[in-house]
């Protein structure tokens, strides 16, 4: 019996749309309202409005991507489905980096607001107080998350009521204030002082203040009824935080006086903006800011230190970081040494100028938004069968997202005061996570991996033949199919046939402890029994059957790999699906991809060409079957125009040297429909051998291969050549 353990719903509406509130209203609006008025002036209203604009686009491809892959991870998990393990790293890396630079803003603010009350007793400049009492509170703070307490969610829930309160009768003192002022239109006047360089600007600096609803995803197991209240509380959190937001931007601009414009007085006193003119807004005004921003740092200054702390450890655990950041304290519970590299990431923030820092967090985040909007349009190309309990309105609004993105990101970079130490300490972090990469995550994984692949059977030849193919099987029918196609092979090249079966198990399950082993075996020596040639048989139990394959082919050294393939099916993960791409792309041996149709007797084998390595082994294998089965072989190549004939002349020089003593026929014909074309002939041929495509992967990943074209035009067998070579390109 297998026993599932899943998380309990008993979230509601409110409570997620009060964690993804509790996400956006915090550091942001209390440290950067001020320095963003300063760059876009009264039009700090479009720029909250703008910005809640976009992070809606983005938060409803999140609910999107929640509801058709609702696994732990998020972001890391569906850029890792939909663009490959190196995305997936780099999101997982940047989401790591969002966190914590986001929790040393919050660390930053927390000095400035203490600092404005020890300023007072202490006879130290208030930069040096500021960022002392920032130090502190993370060291507090990490150390606590050391020691496994945690805030309660109770409490979280209070904070989020009693900050948004203080917020909304601050803003209403001074929209009252404002309204009640003589000409007070006048303060909005010029609106925007800086054009739409300053609107742009003030959108990528405050971005980050918008964040917070990926939060509301990422609970998805825990919510009840999440297809309809995740949209919803996204929605509902987003707009609440804007209508916050506007209110209290439209109350400083509209009820502070001073000698200079208020929006100009506001950027002067940068992040102490708003504790400093509160007392003309509302009585207590400074201690409510106060105590309001003190209040809601810690709190998220303890989320953050516990949720990077966990995107660390989660990458430890799978093996892109080291595997001691996965460690847990033997006595705490905790995982303390990603919760000690987190912290070291926090304090040198802190000691950045809170420019910097807001723009470091902002640049990480816009990156990660930007994965996940391009996920949402990939995976709707790549992965229809996808189950989507809600829709976005793709790609329209997830590529205006990515769009709008990129624009604040480059005005961010450009105009904000020290923009390019962001950009510099984000690219340096990006290009040191590849290194890691390439240097030890992708092999490591590979270790792990291979490690949890485990053989339960094998029977081998007594003594190995001059040429040998290993088939992987998983379907009794095709499985049978694939072996008399390998038998053919082996016969002429006095070779032997290794039939492989892999054992899928979950990720929990320990491999060598799963049930239907000898259900496997069984399996594997039926196919085994209608071979006539030398032949073997493996069993492999893994998590991953692309990955035990590819073990495979490491321990047997085989000089074919021979795989099925069900044409165009709907989980084509990557390029042809999610066990035949990384076969292709990383197995060190020949590899034929066959796809069966119909088929009575093979009169007539069709090569369609365009040259190279890949070509040339389906031209050796065309002379194989012409053999067996007596048949006439058509190599043609469809060129678009005359100018062609020339590279077809020389690619049937080849042709023919290959095709030596059998009968054949070169043909060259011009169409400009080239698929179409040799669709044609591949329905008025028997079997079809195809090199593999030579386009660019980025082509193939996005439109699909060349020969996966044809086939989804056609009844008949194809098969799919890719050559071993060096330097690989499929």
């Amino acid at each position: 019996m297998e026993v599932r353990v899943t998380l309990s719903r008993e979230l509601t509406f409110f409570d997620i749309t009060m964690i993804g509130i509790a996400g956006m209203i915090g550091a942001g609006i209390f440290a950067l309202t001020g320095i963003a008025s300063g760059i876009a002036g009264p039009a700090i209203l479009l720029v909250f409005f703008f910005n809640g604009v976009i992070a809606t686009f983005t938060g409803l491809s999140y609910a999107e991507l929640g509801s058709a892959i609702p696994e732990a991870g998020g972001s890391y998990v569906w850029v890792r489905e939909a663009m490959g393990d190196l995305m997936g790293f780099i999101a997982g890396w940047c989401d790591w980096a969002a966190h914590t630079i986001a929790c040393s803003l919050y660390a930053i603010t927390f000095g400035a607001f203490l600092s404005e009350v020890l300023v007072k007793f202490v006879e130290v400049p208030q930069r040096e107080i500021q960022v002392l009492s920032a130090l502190a509170i993370v060291t507090l703070l990490t150390y606590i998350n050391y020691l496994g307490a945690k805030e309660s969610g109770r409490f979280g829930g209070a904070i989020t009521l009693f900050k948004v309160l203080v917020l909304v009768v601050f803003g209403a003192f001074g929209f009252y204030k404002t309204l009640t002022t003589p000409n007070w239109i006048e303060s909005f006047q010029p609106f925007m002082p800086n054009g739409w360089t300053g609107v742009l600007t003030a959108m990528g600096l405050t971005y980050i203040a918008f964040e917070g609803y990926e939060i509301i995803v990422q609970s998805g197991e825990e919510v009840k009824n999440p297809e309809r209240n995740i949209p919803k509380a996204i929605v509902t959190s987003l707009w609440i935080t804007v209508f916050v937001y506007i209110l209290v931007a439209f109350a400083l601009i509209g009820s502070v006086k001073s000698n200079v414009p208020s929006w100009m007085y506001l950027g002067e006193l940068k992040e102490f903006g708003l504790i400093r003119v509160a007392d003309q807004i509302m009585p207590f005004g400074s201690f409510l800011i106060l105590v309001g921003g003190l209040v809601s740092t810690v709190s998220a200054m303890n989320a953050t230190i516990y949720s990077s702390s966990r995107v660390s450890f989660a990458m430890g655990r799978i093996g892109y970081l080291p595997k001691f950041f996965s460690n847990i304290h033997p006595k705490h519970r905790t995982p303390h040494v990603a919760t000690l590299f987190s912290y070291v990431i926090i304090a040198v923030m802190c000691l950045l100028p809170i420019e910097a820092v807001a723009s470091s967090a902002d640049i990480m985040f816009i990156l990660l938004f930007v994965l996940v909007n391009a996920v949402v349009i990939v995976l709707r190309l790549r992965r229809p069968d996808l189950k989507r309990s809600f829709k976005t309105l793709s790609p329209y609004l997830p590529l205006t997202a990515i769009v709008a993105q990129i624009v604040i990101a480059y005005f961010l970079v450009a105009n904000v005061e020290h923009g390019d130490i962001a950009l510099m300490f984000s690219t340096l972090w990006i290009l040191f996570g590849v290194v890691i990469y390439y240097s030890y995550a992708e092999k490591e994984r590979f270790r792990r991996e291979e490690e949890l692949v485990k053989t339960v059977y094998e029977e081998l030849p007594l003594e190995r033949k001059a040429y040998r193919i290993l088939v992987p099987v998983a379907h009794p029918i095709y499985g049978r199919k694939l072996a008399k196609f390998a038998e053919v092979i082996a016969k002429e090249r006095d070779g032997e046939v290794i039939i492989l079966n892999v054992v899928s198990v979950p990720l929990q399950t320990i491999p060598s402890a799963y049930p239907y082993v000898e259900r496997a075996k069984e399996f594997v020596y039926e196919i085994m029994r209608i071979l006539r040639v030398p032949k073997g048989g493996i069993v492999k139990v893994g998590h991953d059957p692309a990955r035990a394959i590819l073990n495979a082919v490491e321990m047997l050294k085989p000089d074919m790999l021979i795989i099925g393939w069900r044409g165009r099916t709907f989980r084509r993960d990557v390029v042809l699906g999610s066990t035949i791409d990384p076969i292709l792309l990383k197995a060190k041996t020949d590899v034929v991809v066959v796809r069966f149709g119909e088929i009575e007797d093979v009169k007539q084998i069709l090569v369609p060409t365009a040259g190279g390595p890949h070509s040339e082994l389906a031209l050796e294998l065309a002379k194989i079957f012409s053999r067996e089965f007596k048949a006439k072989v058509k190599v043609i190549y469809v060129g678009s125009s005359e100018k062609n004939r020339r590279i077809a002349e020389r690619v049937f020089e080849t042709a023919e040297e290959i095709l030596e003593g059998i009968d054949y026929e070169c043909v060259f014909e011009i169409d400009r429909d080239v698929v179409g074309r040799i669709a044609k002939h591949v329905e008025e041929s028997d079997l079809t051998f195809i090199g593999a495509s030579s386009k660019s992967f980025l082509k193939n990943f996005v439109f699909g291969v060349f020969p996966e074209k044809i086939v989804r035009r056609t009844t008949r067998t194809v098969a799919m050549t890719r050559k071993w070579v060096r330097i690989l390109k499929v």
